[in-house]
C-alpha cells in the first residue's frame, strides 16, 4: 500500500524553517565571538577601520624590512605622498626592502590605504 509521506509544500516549509534556524544560530555564534570588540550596534557602523595619525602609519624602520639591514638581492618599495587626517595634513615617505616582488607589492597596497594623495609608489629591483 502506497502512502505519501507529506506533500511537497510541507516538506519545503520544513526545510526553510530548519535553514532559518541554522542561520540564526550561526549569526549568534559570530556575534559572541566579536563581543569583546563590539560594545554597541553603532560600533559596527561608525568605528574607524584604521587610524591615520602619524604614529600609526606602518613603518619599516628597525624591522627586518629596513633597507639598512637588508642583505642580498630583492625588491625596494618606496611610498610617499600626502595624508589627510581630518584637519591635519602631512607628508610621509617610507621605504622598505623585501625578498620577493609580491611582498613589496603587498606592502605598497597597505601604504596606498593610508596615503590620500600619492606622489610616488613603486617597487624596483634592489641589490644590497
Amino acid at each position: 500500500m502506497y502512502r505519501p509521506i507529506r506533500s511537497l509544500s510541507k516538506a519545503v516549509r520544513g526545510l526553510n524553517s530548519g535553514l532559518r534556524a541554522a542561520s540564526i544560530i550561526s549569526i549568534i555564534f559570530a556575534l559572541t565571538a566579536c563581543q569583546s570588540q563590539i560594545q554597541q550596534p553603532s560600533d559596527i557602523l561608525f568605528a574607524p577601520t584604521f587610524s591615520k595619525e602619524r604614529g600609526d602609519i606602518p613603518s619599516t624602520y628597525n624591522t627586518p624590512y629596513d633597507c639598512r639591514h637588508f642583505a642580498g638581492s630583492g625588491w625596494k618599495g618606496i611610498a610617499g605622498g600626502v595624508v589627510y587626517n581630518f584637519d591635519k595634513r602631512y607628508q610621509i615617505s617610507q621605504a622598505g626592502c623585501f625578498k620577493t616582488q609580491n611582498e613589496c607589492l603587498s606592502w605598497l597596497s597597505v601604504m596606498r590605504s593610508y596615503i590620500d594623495v600619492p606622489r610616488f609608489i613603486r617597487c624596483t629591483p634592489y641589490n644590497a
